[in-house]
């Protein structure tokens, strides 16, 4: 059967070296990746389903049966994994389900790649999938260099069959005799994409798919040529100002765009969000605030920060972590705070900093609120004894640390302190 199925394995197949982990669905198209690497590659190659417990258990069971048989036949590995039932739905309410269960199984997918040793995680889209896409973009005014679609290289995904057309796939599979699984959902039209593969893409010629696809490929050349918008940080994430500027207007729809999915916030970065931020960077001050993130702007940087969950704990002397936050004794250097523990009035507490609070400094008392806005951050923490705040942490924030006026005596001993982010 090899020499068949080699035979007509169509010339545009890339395979790539090493390691190879195949996301396998058990459709026709992973079948035809699952059997093209059966050919090429079959000593290298281990396959993995994904069971998300969306669909019937019945129909998920006969799916799996099939493509163990499938499997078995080409002689590629392949193991199941489960994921429990209602977990995707629970993680679907703010980016949908399909979303939900892409995620959750290109993390699986990662792990194992990572925990094994793997080179490259396949996945088999192809030619319709890239034209699919690109209309699916171009439909939602998504901007220009979204339009190069699906990566065929995309870290540590690779696509060897991009390239090749549903038909081809289709005529491979039907010369093999081997049968492929259907996923009930996907004639679900009220889904975006199953509308323009069901409505919309039977209505585009053979050259039509052709040209989206060389566009997409044209487009994605093109970007490798053009440097990103740099930007640094750990908690949170500074771009210089002159840069953004300066930048393709492309350049900082895609800086938006990964910053937001970095932070995890949950807008959608429309061309108006881009817009407005261009327009505050113009001007060199001022905020915006989203769900989950906060952006400020001055003459020399925009500074973008995730939201800061409240929280007070108890401080013993010890190091504490809350989440990445970590207060660490440290070795000091000029700029961090050293303070003589031995002088807290315990109980002591460190909490993020409210409205309302205030802390003696050499200058006089100072409005909490009135340090953040000084400094241009969005929040900070505090070390707070049973006679008030006795240190301010900003730095960790873009700012700067201040001790309490009560402490400022030097006296051997001292501690050194820092917020760090892990």
């Amino acid at each position: 059967m090899n020499g068949l199925l080699k035979a007509s394995i169509p010339e545009n197949v890339i395979i790539p070296p090493g390691k190879l982990l195949l996301a396998f669905s058990g459709g026709s198209d992973s079948l035809f990746l699952m059997a093209v690497l059966s050919v090429l590659a079959p000593e290298r190659t281990e396959a993995v389903y994904v069971d998300h417990s969306l669909r019937s258990r019945e129909e998920l069971e006969r799916e799996i049966e099939l493509n163990r048989k499938n499997a078995a036949s080409l002689g590629i590995p392949l193991r199941v994994v489960h994921i429990p039932e209602g977990f995707i739905k629970s993680q679907a309410k703010n980016h949908g389900v399909e979303s939900a269960a892409r995620s959750e199984r290109y993390r699986i997918l990662s792990e194992i790649a990572e925990s094994e040793g793997f080179d490259h995680i396949l996945t088999a889209h192809h030619r319709e999938d890239q034209v699919e896409t690109v209309l699916m973009r171009i439909l939602s005014s998504a901007p220009f260099c979204s339009y190069r679609g699906i990566l065929q290289n995309d870290g540590i995904i690779f696509r060897p069959i991009l390239s090749v057309s549903k038909n081809e796939i289709l005529s491979f599979l039907l010369s093999s005799g081997l049968e492929w699984a259907e996923d009930s959902t996907n004639s679900d039209t009220s889904y975006l994409r199953n509308h323009i593969r069901h409505r919309v893409l039977p209505f585009i010629s053979e050259e039509a798919r052709c040209l989206i696809s060389s566009i997409a490929g044209n487009v994605a050349e093109f970007r490798k040529r053009i440097p990103n918008i740099p930007y640094t940080g750990n908690f949170f994430l500074s771009v210089e100002r002159k840069a953004f500027l300066e930048a393709f207007p492309f350049q900082r729809d895609e800086l938006v765009y990964s910053i937001f999915k970095y932070s995890g916030c949950n807008d959608r970065v429309s061309r108006k969000i881009v817009a407005d931020i261009f327009s505050k960077a113009q001007e060199g001050k001022g905020q915006m605030l989203f769900s989950g993130m906060s952006l400020y702007f001055s003459r020399d940087n925009l500074r973008f920060y995730p939201l800061l969950d409240d929280f007070a704990v108890e401080y013993s002397g010890k190091d504490i972590k809350i989440g990445r936050i970590l207060l660490k004794h440290i070795v000091p250097d000029p700029l961090t705070i050293c303070i003589d523990e031995k002088r807290l009035c315990f109980p002591v507490v460190l909490r993020t900093a409210r409205e309302g609070d205030r802390i003696e400094l050499r200058e006089g008392e100072r409005r909490i609120s009135d340090l953040e806005k000084n400094m241009r951050i969005p929040y900070s923490i505090v070390l707070e004894d049973r006679n008030g705040i006795a240190v301010y942490f900003a730095r960790f924030a873009g700012g700067r640390d201040r001790l309490a006026k009560r402490f400022l005596t030097p006296e051997k001993g001292n501690t050194a302190l820092a917020i760090e982010i892990e």
